[in-house]
């Protein structure tokens, strides 16, 4: 075996990433399905999919393939993930967390043949037997050996209970509640699996992979239903939906249920879908689509359940983050406008965004304020191209919506721009006849139209037809045309 892997890639089908130039090379197809012991194809997994999209797993079936674990919001490259697929499954065989923007070679751990999927790493027998005293008095039936079986059991056990608990104490925290005394078992349980851990790996750095997922699904566990606020602004850490464990998708999911934004409900999709590719049945779809509530995992013979947790009450909707005095903190800006927006129909969003149109100014709130309407778009499915790009979003013009498209007004035909028109005159100048009145010209920029009461011909800023301004001006005489 070379002592650095290598990979393959498409010449398209990829959004852009990072990588050494001198570890990846692009291939057709053909080549790309070929087995190759020290070199992988490769896919770059994204919280919107794995890409290249359309690649059933299958296909696969038997051979090992290299993710790199990115996201499309950040652009943070997490590290890099070897998988072998087994019955149309991922079973991650290596991780390799790579440091920077652009990865160096060196790096690069060297692949190892051996799963680790599948460690040796036990409880010690002197602590054993005490370790399963406390399983029995939290309520769980586990005696067995493995460490990391073990204390993925009791996170699930106090994870459990501290749902619970956080439902009743929207202030506490995961540490707060380990502290509290009727939790006294679990943190005593939890003391003994961190006295094996440190007896086995006095070095932290040297952890197994299965210790060091258990240890960071711990310590990234939060309060589902703290309330937002700007001393709890932060966000969830970003996880790998692709390598979590059931319990680890559920913790993942539930640690967004109160953030009420475009991004959040994104993953929380995501994280649903993961269980559909994992074959569980979603139970109650229905109350899944507020996403506001805890879910958890079941097994029903053997079939496996997602649902929503029914052991505390059920939410209609996430908490609406409060317009708090002081220093301004644009995240929670976003999530309480994105909140009050959802309440409106499209066209309202809509109405939302004209209001924006041609201010100049800028801002915290204001950026929050656009960031907001961009992401009720996003979440509405409307498309936006009329006005932006990937890379920008004009406030320059004026838009109706039609058939989910945002529309530009100066691309509308005459019988809408007409009816348009009727409100501003409505409005602004109550006293002008419409019906003798005919649009001769209208662009992105202006309108022009003739009045034939007194021959007038008037220019309107096609902005102003929905910012209702009067601005109306004569600019020459149909006479002299």
């Amino acid at each position: 075996m070379q002592d650095h892997i290598k990979f393959k890639m498409l010449t398209s089908g990829y959004p852009g990433f990072d990588f050494p130039e001198d570890l990846l090379e692009e291939v057709d197809l053909s080549t790309f399905y070929e087995i190759e012991e020290d070199r992988f194809p490769l896919f770059v997994g994204t919280q919107f999919g794995t890409y290249p999209l359309d690649f059933p797993l299958d296909t696969f079936e038997g051979k090992k393939i290299a993710i790199l674990h990115k996201s499309l919001l950040s652009g943070h490259q997490s590290g890099l993930s070897i998988y072998e697929i087994r019955k149309g499954k991922r079973n991650e065989i290596q991780k390799i967390t790579l440091k920077g923007p652009i990865w160096e070679p060196e790096k690069l751990k060297e692949y190892h043949n051996e799963p680790l999927d599948e460690p040796k790493i036990k409880i010690p027998e002197f602590y054993a037997y005490e370790i399963w005293f406390y399983f029995e008095l939290i309520g769980s039936k586990y005696r067995g050996f493995s460490l990391p079986e073990a204390y993925h059991q009791a996170i699930s056990t106090a994870y459990r209970d501290f749902v619970n608990f956080g439902h009743e104490n929207t202030d506490s925290d995961w540490i707060s509640f380990l502290r509290f005394e009727q939790a006294g078992d679990h943190q005593h349980l939890f003391r003994l699996l961190d006295k094996c851990i440190e007896d086995l790996y006095p070095d932290s750095k040297t952890l197994p992979l299965p210790l060091e997922r258990e240890l960071q699904l711990f310590r990234n566990i939060r309060n589902p239903y703290q309330r937002r606020c700007k001393s709890y602004a932060e966000l969830p850490a970003e996880e790998d939906v692709l390598i979590l464990s059931e319990l680890g998708l559920c913790v993942y999911y539930n640690n967004f249920i109160n953030i009420n934004s475009h991004e959040a409900r994104e993953t929380q999709n995501e994280i649903i879908q993961e269980f559909r590719h994992r074959n569980f049945y979603i139970k109650n779809e229905n109350l899944f689509r507020n996403q506001a509530n805890p879910i958890q995992c079941n097994v029903n013979g053997s079939i496996p359940v997602l649902q929503v947790n029914n052991a505390v009450d059920y939410r209609k909707e996430k908490d609406i983050p409060s317009f708090e005095n002081g220093v301004v903190n644009a995240q929670l800006l976003y999530e309480g406008y994105y909140a009050v927006y959802n309440e409106l129909t499209d066209i309202q969003v809509v109405d939302v965004l004209n209001k924006e149109i041609g201010i100049k100014c800028s801002g915290i709130g204001r950026a929050a304020h656009l960031r907001a309407i961009k992401a009720q778009f996003k979440s509405r499915e409307i498309d936006t191209s009329a006005i932006s790009d990937n890379r920008s979003f004009t406030l320059a013009y004026c838009v109706v919506l039609k058939n989910k498209k945002l529309v530009r007004l100066g691309e509308l035909g005459l019988d809408p721009m007409m009816l348009i028109l009727r409100s501003y005159f409505k409005k602004c100048y109550p006293s002008h006849d419409l019906n003798n009145t005919r649009i001769i010209y209208h662009d992105l920029e202006k309108l022009e139209l003739v009045s034939f009461d007194n021959s007038s011909i008037y220019v309107i800023p096609i902005n102003d037809l929905l910012k209702q301004k009067g601005e109306m001006k004569i600019i020459g005489d149909a006479r002299e045309q």
